[in-house]
């Protein structure tokens, strides 16, 4: 996918689906959301933003539950990371003077089953989907001496 100079901006956010899922131990992490993305000449309402480059922007749009799960602060921080992280091959597809606002409206992922990594991980997962560029590589290990049940150790460094 490319945006190129025949692309109009667009007005209203294309909305796609991810299910990411990771089954390595004894348990399963498994997030299914549904975020959006919105090509700007530029972010005009910035104060519902956050700002992860100068051309990407993250806005939280989460339905209230039942719909969504709410999300704590560092969760959404650990989210906008993942989109910090291959912002660059989304940097790419863009014009020099447009922006990109990217919006998160649905999440659901079973409490007891989380770890915040994995919300990195969805992030670029829904990215590399979205903006169809290959899935960067993610390590991720299962330690099941550490916690009560393991936990799984998460590798973005070949980002």
């Amino acid at each position: 996918m490319e945006f190129s100079e025949e692309v109009p901006f667009i007005e209203k956010f294309i909305w796609t689906k991810s299910n990411y899922k990771l089954m390595l131990g004894k348990w399963k992490i498994g997030i299914i959301l549904e975020a959006g993305y919105q090509l700007l000449k530029s972010v005009e309402n910035k104060e519902s933003c956050v700002k992860l480059t100068d051309q990407i922007y993250f806005q939280n749009m989460l339905f209230p539950y039942p719909y969504s799960q709410p999300l704590t602060n560092e969760e959404l921080e650990c989210f906008c990371r993942g989109l910090k992280l291959i912002s660059n091959q989304i940097e790419n597809l863009l014009q020099k003077d447009s922006s990109l606002k990217i919006a998160l409206r649905v999440i659901q992922f079973e409490d007891c089953n989380i770890q915040n990594e994995a919300f990195t991980a969805s992030a670029i997962q829904w990215a590399s989907e979205t903006f169809k560029f290959p899935m960067p590589q993610i390590s991720v290990y299962f330690n099941d001496s550490k916690g009560q049940n393991g936990i799984y150790l998460f590798d973005f460094s070949l980002i």
